[in-house]
């Protein structure tokens, strides 16, 4: 786990950077109402992916440990994602001219946003399915291989078509394409010797029925976390919307830097762990790692957020520097949600499971149209946090019915006691000082006071962050020892 967990982590932390790389390109090249633009059609894109993918991915990862025939489940995934994904394309192609001028401006490219986005799903889906294969066999390398190299292609054909050809959002959604198109003919190409075109009744079947049972609840948390874009445009602008998706990105960084290396692991962990008799133990350890180094983000997202903002957008986004602490937040108690559906997973409740996901997103809802017309992109940022926080606890009341883990509710909510007065002490600074290395230098002293003050009020023990670590380095150790005696015998 402690391998796996290194080589996600690193992944997601390069997949970033290049994206990173991408966020300035696009700022600096496109206005804010393009660029406004061009984060709903990514929205939408999202959408599209959900309905497009059916989640076969997820059921082949909640029964990849109930079949013996790997590849045969695997196979059946791609035979099914590549039909599915086929008609979806012709189907794209046709409603496009009916639908592209009710949900985008009416500009030249926009009939072929909706085909283009539809595409893009169906290609990440299928590599998707080879990701998670890797996965649910602990080959950490392989499965976060194929994301790094979809942003790798997206980079360098951006530099073609956006910068070079100045095709604009269209040349964006190009690169995007031929990245995923790219990197799945390469996964097949490889893969070709032991695919085979099946369907396997039984298999497709139990993939489906738990996939297109998360849906409505996928469906919810999309309303949930990019629905406020569609508010934000309907109640402001276009430029709000760019500013907002700027935050929004940034903030979402705990996701890659954290959250996804994390719960990559977790997801083949918990399932294999809550079968052994002490398997709840392990599960409320993984839980208090996961609330320490979450929070640990958190905070150090909202230090760094002007900073952050200064180096990917130009000054009219600077706005975007407050929205970022509510955003990591929303995404650190999204993540909590593993931890507390995990019950109605292994029940196979999957009608709670969704109907708990649209009650959340209903109620993002009523808070966008309460909050953003006092708080404006602000107040939608809140809404996010308020909703996921409502999800937590209903996850935790039903979850504890099917497979009680001993969790508290409030527990990732004692570390408010330490984030606020040191977040506090930062706003403060960053009024008395504009010294942008005196403002870096103090942010990494509060982040070294938060850990010094997690342990001393035992939110976390040394032993559960370090202790496998010191273990295997003292395997290591010993093991080198006992190959230098026996070389020197």
């Amino acid at each position: 786990m402690l391998s796996s967990g290194v080589v996600y982590f690193c992944s997601s932390v390069l997949t970033q950077l290049v994206n990173l790389l991408l966020i300035p390109l696009y700022t600096r090249n496109l206005s804010q109402e393009q660029f406004g633009q061009y984060d709903l059609i990514i929205s939408v894109q999202m959408l599209l992916a959900l309905i497009i993918a059916l989640g076969v991915h997820s059921g082949m990862i909640r029964f990849f440990n109930e079949f013996d025939n790997k590849r045969e489940l695997r196979n059946t995934a791609l035979t099914f994602a590549m039909l599915w994904g086929a008609a979806c394309i012709g189907g794209a192609w046709a409603l496009s001219p009916l639908i592209s001028p009710l949900v985008f401006n009416r500009s030249a490219d926009a009939v072929l946003f909706i085909p283009f986005v539809v595409m893009i799903s169906v290609f990440s889906c299928l590599n998707l399915i080879y990701s998670s294969f890797y996965s649910m066999q602990f080959k950490a390398l392989k499965s976060s291989g194929i994301q790094f190299s979809v942003v790798i292609s997206s980079l360098m054909f951006a530099l073609y078509f956006f910068l070079d050809q100045q095709r604009g959002v269209t040349g964006i959604l190009m690169s995007q394409l031929l990245a995923n198109a790219l990197v799945f003919g390469a996964l097949f190409l490889l893969n070709l010797r032991t695919f085979r075109f099946t369907l396997k009744r039984e298999p497709l079947r139990y993939m489906l029925r738990y996939g297109t049972g998360l849906l409505l609840g996928d469906i919810s948390a999309w309303v949930l976390g990019l629905s406020d874009r569609f508010l934000i445009k309907g109640y402001m602008n276009l430029s709000s919307v760019a500013i907002y998706s700027i935050g929004y990105k940034i903030g979402m960084l705990i996701n890659p830097a954290f959250i996804t290396p994390f719960m990559s692991v977790f997801t083949a962990f918990k399932f294999k762990a809550y079968k052994d008799a002490d398997g709840a133990g392990k599960i409320r350890k993984m839980f208090r790692i996961y609330n320490f180094i979450g929070w640990l983000c958190v905070l150090g997202l909202s230090l760094f957020a002007d900073v952050a903002v200064r180096l990917v957008a130009t000054e009219e986004y600077a706005a975007a520097g407050l929205i970022i602490p509510l955003i990591s937040l929303s995404y650190f108690l999204s993540g909590s949600v593993a931890f507390y559906s995990l019950g109605l997973h292994i029940a196979n409740k999957m009608r709670i499971n969704y109907l708990i996901s649209i009650l959340a997103a209903l109620i993002n809802v009523i808070c966008n149209l309460v909050l953003i017309p006092w708080l404006g992109i602000y107040g939608s940022a809140l809404a996010t946090v308020i909703s996921y926080a409502v999800t937590n606890a209903v996850f935790y009341h039903y979850g504890s019915k099917y497979y009680p883990l001993g969790l508290s509710i409030f527990y990732p909510y004692k570390y408010l006691i330490l984030y606020v007065p040191v977040y506090a002490l930062h706003t403060v600074f960053k009024q008395l000082s504009q010294s942008l290395p005196l403002e870096i230098g103090l942010n990494i002293l509060l982040i070294l006071t938060f850990i010094v003050c997690s342990l001393l009020f035992k939110f976390i023990d040394k032993h559960e962050l370090l202790g496998d670590l010191l273990s295997i380095l003292n395997r290591k150790s010993k093991k080198m020892t006992m190959e230098r005696v026996g070389s020197e015998s």
